[in-house]
Order: structure tokens, then sequence, then C-alpha cells
């Protein structure tokens, strides 16, 4: 009869994937049955095998589609919104990149046209056609073109940069999200195997109320514990729900459409802090600040800017300098004269250079480079709270990963602890020499321990994360 307590329908259709709301179901049907069973009553064996048959069936009807978080994150780089917008906008930028080479290029005008005009009362009219080829090109502009082409450069490196930061978030984000599926299937695990625990409870307490070795209010105190367990069992279900719908709107799937999210990696390193100490596998502090400065693209992103700042300050500065252009122009015209058919025609070449200088323009020029000057200090400023912000996300990533590994070695001792006092407070009840809430008590901090153990193993693997994210590392 062991080996009937400790069933676990997953297992039976490993390679089929259900609800699990039906899983759920399942899982008391099966607990119901091996009550009947454990109470002498052999005959429900065979009931037994027939619902395992029957839902064997059912569960293979039901298959569907594993997302692994490799697979979450590839999902999310692909359709997520915000990688979409970033793409889109560094296209753009790329070009307005070949935009500004062109400044650099001759202008060429091309232009022909035909007129007519005739005279009123008199047979005498005239026709023409011409045509015309201009070009100019711009020699020196107080070294305008040149800062336009640089500041068009590194914006698009920015826009480039963006992209990355937005792929970086965007797989911080969705870990949060998958990580968080799996946090809440694993509270709801323990939310059940409670609930079983305590009907189990309930179903010996009821039988001993019958033959008058257990009072009344022990009955109506299991009760209500067990209905408390249900309401449990109900929200955790909900929380679980909401997670995985959460995580399917972030990663672009179809909300309606139930989906498995299980990744052996994950619950791999989880299932392993139950069994050795949490570690700090990271660097010093400050050594990972020097290669988030090096690494992180909202930074560099930071200094382009000061850079783009400082490029305006030249052109701006610019118009003091005299600006050089050439031209050439080549044009053909014949006229046509009626009555008598004279024909006319003509043919000019014209090129040229301009030298100008600006003399006043009212301070306008005073008043840009000034207006620049100032851009460009705010800019140092962010560069200045880029590094700042940089030290404080490095430093509350590695408090916060201290923090969970310290919670996680604590919740694994407690753990320990509160399964020898629940076994102690078990036997002593079914003993006679302890009370029903005693062993209440001691169930209670027992699930309040496993649960925490939860939250600190999935902290710590999150919080993992969170300091390559804060580095700008791209691995994942």
């Amino acid at each position: 009869m062991s080996l009937l307590k400790n069933i676990d329908v997953r297992h039976l259709t490993h390679k089929y994937f259900f609800s699990e709301t039906l899983f759920l179901h399942l899982r008391y049907s099966f607990q119901l049955v091996y009550l009947k069973l454990e109470n002498g009553c052999m005959k429900k064996v065979r009931i037994l095998f027939t619902l395992l048959a029957v839902l064997s069936v059912s569960l293979i009807a039901q298959e569907k589609a594993t997302v692994t978080l490799q697979q979450a994150i590839i999902t999310a780089l692909e359709k997520n919104l915000d990688i979409i917008i970033s793409n889109n906008s560094l296209e753009g930028q790329k070009t307005r990149v070949t935009s500004s080479y062109g400044t650099f290029l001759p202008r060429l005008t091309a232009s022909a046209g035909y007129s007519g005009s005739s005279t009123l009362g008199t047979p005498s009219s005239n026709f023409g056609t011409s045509a015309s080829l201009d070009a100019s090109v711009t020699v020196f502009d107080g070294f305008q073109n040149t800062s336009s082409i640089l500041q068009a450069q590194n914006n698009r490196t920015s826009f480039e940069n963006n992209v990355v930061r937005t792929r970086q978030r965007i797989v911080f984000q969705t870990q949060q999200n998958y990580l968080q599926v799996l946090r809440n299937k694993s509270l709801l695990s323990v939310s059940e195997e409670n609930l079983i625990r305590s009907r189990q409870q309930l179903s010996r307490i009821v039988e001993s109320n019958k033959v008058g070795a257990v009072a009344k209010a022990d009955l109506y105190r299991q009760q209500v514990q067990t209905a408390n367990d249900e309401l449990t069992v109900i929200r955790a279900q909900n929380a679980y729900d909401n997670a995985k719908t959460d995580l399917q709107v972030f990663l672009a799937l179809d909300a309606l459409k139930d989906y498995y999210f299980e990744d052996s990696a994950v619950l791999n390193e989880v299932d392993a802090l139950g069994k050795q100490k949490a570690t700090n596998d990271f660097a010093e502090t400050q050594k990972l600040f020097e290669e988030a400065i090096a690494a992180r693209p909202d930074f560099q992103s930071a200094l382009l800017k000061k850079e783009n700042a400082g490029s305006d300050v030249t052109i701006a500065r610019s118009t003091y300098f005299p600006s050089l252009s050439a031209r050439a122009g080549y044009s053909t015209g014949s006229t046509t004269y009626q009555p008598g058919g004279v024909a006319g025609g003509s043919r000019s070449l014209s090129y040229g250079v301009t030298l100008s200088l600006p003399l006043f323009d009212g301070f306008r020029r005073e008043s840009n480079v000034q207006i620049a000057q100032l851009n460009l200090q705010n800019e140092e400023e962010n560069v200045a709270y880029a590094k700042r912000q940089i030290q404080s996300d490095i430093k509350k990533a590695m408090l916060n990963l201290e923090s969970v590994r310290k919670q996680a070695e604590v919740t694994q001792q407690n753990v320990i602890s509160a399964e020898e006092d629940r076994k102690i407070a078990e036997e002593r009840y079914n003993l006679g020499a302890g009370t029903l809430l005693d062993l209440l008590i001691a169930n209670s901090n027992y699930v309040k321990a496993v649960s925490d153990k939860v939250n600190a193993s999935y902290d710590y693997v999150l919080a993992k994360q969170q300091v390559k994210f804060a580095i700008g590392s791209e691995k994942y």
C-alpha cells in the first residue's frame, strides 16, 4: 500500500502534458482511492487501475507543447513589441547616416520646358523649348557637414546600443516571468501536498470519532483546517494560472491557449539548493562595476550623447567661419517664329565660386553657441549620473544576491527542523499525548518553512540573473 501512497500522476505520463487543474483533480482522486485501500477496501484496486487507464488516454489526447526558458527567451526576442520598435528605429537611423554623407556630394538640378505665345488679331506666334543642367557643391562650411556626419554615426551607434539594452531587459523580464510561473507551480504543489495530508488527517479523525476515540471538537477543528487548506490550493492555482497568462502575453502567445512551461536546467538548479549551500560566484563589486562601465550599452549611449553635444558646439561655432561653394550650369534653348517658320537657338555655360561671411545676425550665433555649451554641460552631468546609477545597480544586485543566499541557507535548515517538529507533534497526537492544536501549529510551521524555501530558491536564481543584467552581460 505504501507504493500507492506515493503515486505521482505526473510520472505516469511524463511525455504528455496536461492542465494543472486536471492534474489536481487526478491527484485528489488517487488519494481518495488510497484512503479507501488503507481502510481495507481492496475492491477499490480495480477501480484505481481502471481510472488510471481511462485518464491516461485522456491525458494523451490533451498533449500540449512544452516551452523551456531558452525557448521563451528566443520567442520574446522575436515577438516582443519593444524589440520590434527598437529594430525599426535602428533601420531609420541607418538611413539618416546615408543621407548625411550626401552633404559632401554635388547637387544636380535638371530642367526642361516648352512655351508658346501668339498675338491676338494677328497670325504671328512663336514656340520655344529650353533645357538646363546645374551643379553646385559646398566646398567648406565651417565643419558643419563633418560634424553632422559624426552625429549621425553616433546616433546610429546609440540606437544599436539601445537595441542591445532592450534585448537584455527583455531577457531579464522573460526570466522574471518564467521563474514566477515555476515558483507559483512549486507553491501550488506545496499547497496540494498539505491538503492531501489535511484530508488524510480528517479521514483518520472521522474514523476515530466514530468509536469515540477523538472528541467532536477535534473533528470540527480539522474540518475547518481542511476547508482552509482547500481555499489555499484554490488561491495558489489561481496565482499559477495568472502567472502563466502574464508570461504568454509577454511572449505574444495566445492567452486563450494552454502551454506547459518547464525547464529541467532551472528545476535542477533550484533542487540543488536543497542539497548544497548557495554560493556567490561573482567577482568583487568594484571589478563588476568596471566591467559594467565597459559593457553597459546604455552607458555607451550616454557617452555618445555627450560627444554629439560637443559636435553641436562645433556646428554652432562654424557660423563664424566663411562658407565656400562652387556651381556650374549649362542651358540650351530654341524658338520658332510663325508665320515663315523662322527658327533661332542659343546655348550657354555658366560657372562660379561664392565666398560668404555673415557679419551680423542679431546675436543669434552667440546665443546658439551658448545654448550648445550648456547642453554639453548637461550631457557631461548625465554621464556622471549614469556612472553613479551603474554603481547603484551593481551594489543593489550584489546585496540582494547575498541576502537571498543567506535566506536560502536559513530556509534549508528551517525545513529540516520544522519537519522533525511536525513528525513529533503527529506522533504525540496519535499516542494521545499531544493536542490537535499542537499538530496544526507544527504542520502550519512546516508548510510555511517549505514555502519560504521555495521562494528563497527562486529568489536566488533570479538574483544571479539580476547581477548579469546590472553588468550588461550578453549571457543568459
